[in-house]
């Protein structure tokens, strides 16, 4: 019951034709910089990747059993992986598998004299994490989420992400058709990428708003492209228009800025970019935060989810899993936690063509009707084509 191996694959496979990642369609940083804007654009774009990467995560056991992970790798992903294959390795070789609480202790604390508490480390360690319970959870035959204490549900809701903000009249038509799209396929609620400039992520929301109802559900993410003046603008209308919750406002450093959002807005504050527990710790002692996201794969994997989903509860906070670009692994692990999460109200689902979705695990589920439904097989519930995975690795 020992790790013998650990190997961390970087995997990249071509966007669908004529698609182009949502996020990267509103904040990427090759959109260029305009003239006297503020923030200004330096402070507002993020790198984005033209093909969809990761790292894929291997670990096998001296029983013979094998545990798939993934790290968070949109860009730069080999990078994360030879962080896996390099230092995380030599730690997790001849550990016990039922040692992972113990496992993520030593893999967390081994660059924190350095201060590698964040980023491209959580990561690489977020995958190695999600591979031993899925390795755990197959050889004891039980899905992780039982594993974890059981299922709260067997059927998560998700919504929709995402569907950028347009400026003009062609743009607000285009915003239309793709929320009339998204209601066809089932979903009853969407997320709308703003930060765009503040009427024109009004005018989108509001479309979308008036595509889906009155009983829908609209959730906006900015990523934290506004100062606070702006944001308290903008809450102000997408509370007006009953928009679910408000998705990193401001930058992420600024708790301050959070915490006068919370306290003066009726609209619920998320956010994503939170890399552990003690960074939700500072936001929710500040009384800043009403909906944690935790990426599984970014935020210290399956461990440290279950934990920060924990840390909310006790505060009141909803939790979630964040789900952007990722494979058919961080799909599934999400589904687990999010199966295992008590306060839980919905998940994301990202809706691209996904070429590391079915192409990696044919098994996958697919959302119908705005719900995923949790599968009956061990572990993370996939079964990964070890193959299709070596095919991808660059």
């Amino acid at each position: 019951m020992k790790i013998e191996s650990v190997e961390a694959i970087p995997v990249r496979a071509a966007s669908a034709p004529g698609q182009v990642y949502w996020g990267a369609r509103t904040w990427s940083a090759d959109r260029g910089m305009a003239v006297a804007r503020y923030p200004v654009e330096a402070r507002r774009r993020y790198i984005y990747s033209s093909t969809i990467d990761s790292v894929i995560v291997r670990v096998r056991t001296t029983d013979g059993v094998t545990g798939w992970g993934e790290c968070k790798a949109p860009v730069g992903a080999p990078i994360t992986a030879q962080l896996v294959n390099e230092l995380l390795s030599p730690l997790i070789i001849d550990t016990r598998l039922d040692e992972i609480a113990v496992t993520w202790e030593r893999m967390y604390a081994a660059m924190r004299v350095r201060g590698h508490d964040s980023g491209f480390w959580l990561e690489a360690l977020s995958g190695v994490d999600i591979a031993l319970w899925d390795a755990w959870g197959r050889m004891l035959d039980q899905p992780i989420c039982a594993l974890l204490g059981g299922a709260f549900r067997r059927e998560v809701a998700v919504y929709a992400s995402g569907i950028p903000a347009a400026p003009g009249p062609d743009g607000q038509t285009h915003v239309r058709e793709q929320a009339r799209q998204l209601v066809e396929r089932g979903y009853s609620a969407i997320k709308v990428a703003i930060g765009v400039d503040p009427a024109t992520d009004i005018a989108s929301v509001a479309t979308v708003r008036d595509v889906v109802g009155t009983t829908g559900n609209v959730f906006a993410d900015a990523a934290g492209q506004y100062d606070v003046r702006q944001a308290l603008r903008v809450g102000r209308e997408l509370e007006a228009l009953g928009v679910g919750f408000f998705e990193m406002p401001v930058a992420p450093e600024n708790i301050e800025g959070y915490r006068t959002l919370a306290t003066t807005l009726d609209i619920p504050l998320a956010l994503d970019s939170l890399t552990g527990r003690f960074r939700a710790l500072e936001f929710l002692r500040a009384g800043a935060l009403h909906i944690l996201q935790p990426d599984v794969c970014r935020a210290g994997g399956i461990t440290e989810t279950m934990r920060m989903a924990a840390l909310a509860d006790s505060f009141g906070a909803v939790a979630t899993p964040h789900i952007s670009i990722g494979s058919a692994i961080h799909f599934a692990a999400s589904l687990q936690c999010a199966a295992a999460i008590p306060n839980l109200e919905i998940m994301e689902h990202w809706i691209g063509d996904n070429p590391l979705a079915e192409s990696v695990a044919s098994d996958i589920d697919v959302p119908a009707g705005g719900i995923r439904t949790l599968p009956r097989l061990p572990g993370l519930g996939i079964t990964v084509d070890e193959t299709r995975v070596r095919s991808l690795s660059w």
